[in-house]
């Protein structure tokens, strides 16, 4: 729920955390917003932003078939984050050009190198209202119109989905909606959907269960009171634009250790929430973000149980994540019929950082 700002202490770097965190001397307000990325135009008007990444996974799992396939994942992020937000790993390979040489098991050869590295291209979509795209007042399973507009004009057949936090319900609206078999083929246009620590509906058993306290309030906001709760977004948003850096941290002052840990030793993370933050805040977008919100304390406008036709899902929550809880990740998982489930102990809401790899591998294989 971003970041639900308040004045305190930096519990982060005073007592918790083990090591001296970076400066970010080029994540400054001035810099903002950027120009990176495109767009495409939809059928009523609306410009769809979105930024395109193409790198190499390396899999340890074997793979039969499709060798030379390009896999086609689509990313839709949580908030505040960008058409920016993918994962470290995703730049590193960018900025390199290639991957650490893959581990090969004893009983493989070399020449079946190949069967281990996969051609990825990735696009991270921008819901209307965030970065590029035009704001409208679309619904979770509007976007998913919205999608299959970008999937027809990139002439996409198939594809996958991760789906992370804020952006879990538009991800599972496109399961619903996109990822039933139609006349023209036998697979669905979203073949498998991966939800990491991702919203729930409103009315989940539970759902504020070991939420602190200023999220418990934040979250009877989305149902009760979204006029308030836009009050303390446009707070939040006034702090990243006058100290980035310190609002960032401070946000996350109550965050289980196992995040603090992630921040600390991936080199990346950290600067990406930074950076969307401010690309969406630079260019007064606020307005999307109390809007979102709103659509939390809402009917979603499909059941869950009513995912099925094709696609695959999995789950994926840390078991200790402060902000979308456990009971949000084990009552997704439950609703959907054949989901698959990974809940990881002593992991918050970064676990998406940690298991980049088995989510790859997972839609890939």
């Amino acid at each position: 729920m971003g970041k639900f700002y308040s004045k305190q202490t930096n519990i982060w770097t005073k007592s918790r955390s083990t090591k001296e965190l970076p400066v970010y001397p080029h994540l400054t307000i001035s810099n903002f917003p950027k120009n990176e990325g495109e767009t495409i135009i939809l059928k009523d008007g609306r410009s769809l932003g979105f930024k395109e990444y193409n790198f190499k996974h390396i899999t340890q799992h074997p793979i039969t078939n499709n060798l030379n396939k390009e896999h086609v994942i689509l990313l839709i992020p949580g908030l505040p984050c960008t058409r920016f937000f993918c994962h470290p790993q995703v730049l590193s390979s960018l900025e390199f050009h290639q991957q650490q040489e893959p581990k090969i098991p004893n009983n493989m050869s070399t020449e079946s190198l190949n069967s281990y590295t996969l051609q990825i291209k990735l696009y991270v979509l921008e819901r209307p209202g965030i970065g590029l795209s035009t704001f409208a007042k679309r619904s979770f399973l509007e976007f998913s119109q919205d999608i299959k507009e970008f999937c027809d004009q990139k002439k996409i057949e198939n594809c996958s989905l991760i789906a992370y936090s804020a952006g879990g319900p538009y991800g599972l609206a496109a399961a619903y909606s996109l990822g039933k078999s139609t006349d023209n083929s036998s697979k669905p246009l979203i073949t498998k959907a991966a939800i990491i620590s991702s919203i729930a509906p409103y009315n989940v058993p539970n759902l504020t269960s070991n939420m602190p306290l200023k999220l418990k309030f934040a979250w009877w906001l989305t149902k009760n009171w979204t006029g308030l709760l836009s009050l303390i977004a446009r707070m939040e948003s006034n702090a990243v634009m006058k100290d980035p850096v310190k609002a960032s941290r401070e946000g996350r002052s109550d965050a289980p250790q196992s995040d603090i840990e992630c921040i600390e030793n991936l080199k990346g993370v950290e600067e990406m929430f930074i950076e969307s933050s401010l690309e969406m805040y630079s260019r007064g977008q606020i307005e999307t973000e109390c809007y979102e919100y709103s659509l939390w304390g809402k009917d979603w406008g499909f059941q869950l149980n009513e995912i099925s036709g094709g696609v695959k899902c999995k789950v994926w929550h840390g078991e200790e994540d402060s902000g979308t809880t456990i009971s949000m990740g084990k009552y997704i998982a439950l609703q959907i019929p054949g989901c698959e489930a990974s809940f990881v102990e002593e992991k918050g809401h970064l676990l998406y950082f940690e298991v980049w790899n088995d989510i790859v591998d997972w839609l890939v294989t």
